[in-house]
């Protein structure tokens, strides 16, 4: 008889616990397994398995409780290694969140502890020669010949009829079987194994990095330096040393590109993980990790836990971005958990970017991280020139459009130079938000504190927060007025936009809409490169990694949007914004140029981007942060508390905020406050932010507050401790 420790898989605090269960037969630690709970049949995590002598009856005498069997184990072999095990219980402590969470968050839907997925095996028919034999005709007896040769083959790959195959299973010559196959995303680059020419400065950077192992490496590269062939050489080395390598990219646009590159340059060796693969995708390329098929794996941020052993290489490219931060539970950096996991197979980690994080620089100069750089594009051509247009003066001039006059000259020009252009306007949909123009009332989501914006494709109404959609409206809700308008613009309405104002314009757009389905993000790209188009318009998802040698005017819109977020980061992340979508202009043999519109022409956030001043902007903005006592110069911790009453909110954030005042020392407390977003998904929130440098105090504090409000008080209030927080909405 084995006492089986289970976690089941609802991730909440209140059951980040392991329940008892039995089994006759022992079981792996790491497998899933169906169990009762309550009422339900659900899944569970096995934790532990301790053999005992008593019998089930005794058992129970003896713990006060009805034990239950388990009733069936799903899994012949844990899910994750010893290494993903411990990492998945050190990430619950470092996030404070339920281990079940953090295991989810390691695994593919289909492998995840949840009862809610079912994927299978892709399988095929194949004929296999199984003796020699005179067929009965002639044709059969070729087809014979050649299955002797090509044994087994998938009978749709045969080049003879599916009748003639089953007259050979008739005569005993040949049998079906079934096999497994994978599906493969992306499989259709031609794997070219061309060597990897390296620049005297790229070399520098990669005998560097190779004499200095098991160590961060901050690579600091100038947009088109040649950043890309870096890794690969990296790869290629610990390749050779027989271990694995993971490359990491923040967006889900960028994985194609990436892909393409260490496709054609290692073939079957490469796997992909991001979330726009199909569920059977990401269970066989999960499953080719695990089995050791491969030895490269290319990813958005989940794919930092994915099982590869005796890891050599992990590489963070736009190390820089917010999307390596992840917002929902367990809400991990995956700079932190790379590190982690280097740490564990003695691995080096390479942080590559052309505008590094303010933290990851601050600790280059301290010497904490190794840093390297590329000063020069690696073509030798110089960076293109940068012009600000102040829209102030535009407006003064009477110009209500939303290009300037120098921006419709440089579109225009280019076009009919037959050059390309991107655009940035870091705002997708048509219309900022709808309004009654009698009354003046806007439309509102109905469960969050924000505008609906317009979507002219869908003829929508839609909240980028809650993804609530509606119709447009008849009327007005308020005064019954059938008339409204449209205030502000988004990436649809540019797109419209274009194609009125210039000539010969054929636009492509890239943004969340337009790339919803499955491989449209290479799809769109490929048809820019082929020169289907001539302007790509689209969000921030445009604005990194992407090259294109005939792009040689880049044209910023409204750089303002950025600027003016209620968040410490702002002025960065539009410096390295307008830094990277400017990097995408002349990377070819063409010079290139880069308009940039604002309305705040003077900021030295514009102004630095525009002369590609990297140390100017880091020594500005390394004075703002001293000054005000934000990271790199202390650690943060946001606490976001939620309710479905204002009233009980209001209490339960001014009891945390004593509750930490009389706990915590050497802190500094700010808040309660409203969020950014007041009401989201019919919950309100309030924010209490934390700065401290050195708060031994602060976790213990929070982990208790945490357990309290999450475990004791749940379903009245619910408290999210954010460490390193990248967002205040």
């Amino acid at each position: 008889m084995y006492i089986v420790s289970v976690l089941v898989e609802h991730p909440v605090q209140s059951l980040d616990m392991t329940f008892d269960y039995l089994s006759h037969e022992s079981l792996l630690k790491g497998v899933r397994v169906f169990v009762r709970f309550g009422y339900q049949k659900i899944i569970g995590y096995v934790e532990d398995v301790k053999e005992t002598a008593l019998s089930k009856t005794e058992l129970e005498q003896q713990a006060g409780f009805h034990y239950q069997y388990i009733q069936e184990v799903i899994d012949q072999e844990p899910l994750l290694n010893e290494e993903l095990q411990q990492l998945a219980l050190q990430l619950s402590k470092l996030t404070l969140s339920p281990r079940i969470a953090c295991l989810q968050a390691m695994l593919p839907s289909q492998l995840k502890p949840s009862t809610n997925h079912s994927v299978g095996l892709k399988l095929q028919t194949v004929a296999c020669f199984l003796q020699e034999g005179k067929a009965k005709t002639k044709k059969q007896q070729e087809c014979l010949d050649y299955l002797k040769t090509h044994s087994p083959t998938p009978i749709k790959d045969i080049p003879y009829s599916k009748n003639i195959l089953d007259q050979l299973v008739k005569q005993g010559l040949i049998e079906y079987q079934k096999q497994e196959v994978y599906r493969k995303p992306l499989d259709f680059f031609q794997t070219t194994n061309q060597d990897i020419i390296l620049t005297n400065d790229q070399q520098k950077v990669v005998d560097g990095i190779i004499a200095h192992p098991k160590r961060v490496a901050l690579l600091h590269g100038v947009t088109g330096s040649g950043k890309t062939e870096v890794y690969l050489a990296l790869a290629r080395y610990f390749l050779n040393k027989q271990k694995s390598v993971m490359m990491l990219v923040p967006e889900i646009s960028l994985t194609p590109m990436m892909v393409k590159v260490f496709k054609e340059r290692f073939g079957e060796q490469v796997a992909i993980l991001h979330s726009r693969l199909s569920q059977g995708e990401k269970y066989d390329e999960y499953r080719r990790i695990k089995r050791q098929e491969v030895k490269i794996v290319v990813g958005a941020r989940s794919a930092v836990f994915a099982p590869l052993e005796n890891i050599g290489l992990i590489i963070l490219d736009e190390e820089h971005d917010a999307s390596y931060k992840q917002e929902s539970k367990p809400r991990y950096l995956t700079s932190q958990i790379a590190k982690i996991r280097a740490q564990t197979h003695q691995a080096t980690v390479v942080l590559g970017s052309a505008t590094p994080s303010l933290e990851s620089y601050s600790r280059a100069l301290k010497g904490v991280y190794d840093l390297y750089e590329l000063k020069n594009r690696i073509n030798q051509m110089p960076l293109p020139t940068v012009e600000i247009v102040d829209m102030v003066n535009e407006t003064r001039q009477r110009n209500y459009s939303l290009f300037s006059r120098r921006m419709k000259e440089q579109i225009q020009a280019t076009i009919d130079r037959h050059e390309q252009v991107i655009l940035l306007l870091n705002k997708r949909g048509y219309a900022t938000y709808l309004q009654c123009q009698d009354c003046g009332e806007v439309v509102k989501c109905p469960h969050c504190d924000v505008t609906l914006t317009y979507h002219k494709d869908e003829h929508q109404l839609k909240c980028h927060y809650c993804e609530y959609v509606q119709s447009y409206p008849q009327s007005c809700a308020h005064c019954g007025s059938t008339h409204f308008k449209t205030v502000g613009y988004g990436t649809q309405k540019i797109e419209e936009e274009l194609e009125k104002t210039f000539l010969n314009a054929k636009v492509i757009r890239y943004d969340v809409d337009t790339t919803k389905n499955k491989n449209s993000h290479f799809q769109l790209l490929e048809q820019f490169k082929k020169q289907k188009a001539n302007i790509l318009l689209g969000t921030q998802m445009i604005a990194k990694g992407l090259d294109f040698e005939n792009v040689t005017f880049v044209g910023v819109l409204n750089a303002d949007l950025s600027l003016n977020v209620p968040d410490f980061r702002a002025s960065e992340r539009t410096f390295q914004l307008l830094c990277q979508v400017a990097g995408r202009s002349g990377r070819g043999s063409k010079a290139g140029t880069v308009l940039i519109q604002t309305y705040n022409p003077e900021h030295y956030a514009i102004t630095c981007a525009s002369h590609h001043d990297y140390q100017a902007f880091y020594q500005q903005e390394m004075l703002y942060r001293q000054k005000a006592l934000y990271p790199p110069y202390c650690h943060m911790v946001s606490i976001l508390i939620q309710s479905k009453h204002e009233d009980i909110l209001q209490i339960a954030c001014q009891d945390i905020k004593n509750y930490l005042l009389a706990h915590t020392h050497q802190c500094k407390i700010l808040g309660p406050a409203h969020s950014v977003i007041y009401k989201m998904q019919d919950l309100y929130r309030q924010r209490i932010l934390i700065k401290f440098v050195q708060g031994k105090d602060v976790y213990e504090a929070l982990k208790t507050m945490n357990d309290f409000y999450n475990k004791k008080q749940k379903g009245k209030v619910t408290v999210i401790c954010d460490f390193n927080p990248y967002s205040q909405i």
